[in-house]
């Protein structure tokens, strides 16, 4: 497990996280007004993708479905830390390859 820690994906998922619940406060400022939920179900993409896929092409998604919205944050922080956790390890791989070279 030991392998899987990464600040860059823990930045990357803090900072998603951070913008989710700007963007949910931001829809019950809005609650009732037409398209008020838009930013929210974008930020949500991944998740509501993913969840049509499994469940056959049909999956509802709005800022008034709280278990929904959480669901949503969750995977889609996960998402962000695999991929900063991908990107710290490409990184890492070609610092160590570059000062392999240059001994």
């Amino acid at each position: 497990m030991k392998g899987l820690r990464s600040w860059t994906g823990l930045v990357f998922a803090v900072v998603y996280a951070g913008v989710f619940a700007a963007l949910y406060i931001d829809y019950l400022r809005r609650a009732g007004a037409w398209f008020a939920d838009l930013p929210l179900v974008l930020a949500a993409l991944p998740f509501t993708l993913v969840m049509r896929a499994l469940s056959g092409g049909s999956y509802d998604f709005a800022g008034d479905m709280t278990l929904r919205v959480i669901g949503a944050v969750l995977f889609c922080c996960a998402v962000a830390y695999i991929a900063g956790l991908i990107l710290e390890v490409a990184v890492r791989a070609m610092v160590r390859m570059t000062q392999t070279l240059t001994r």
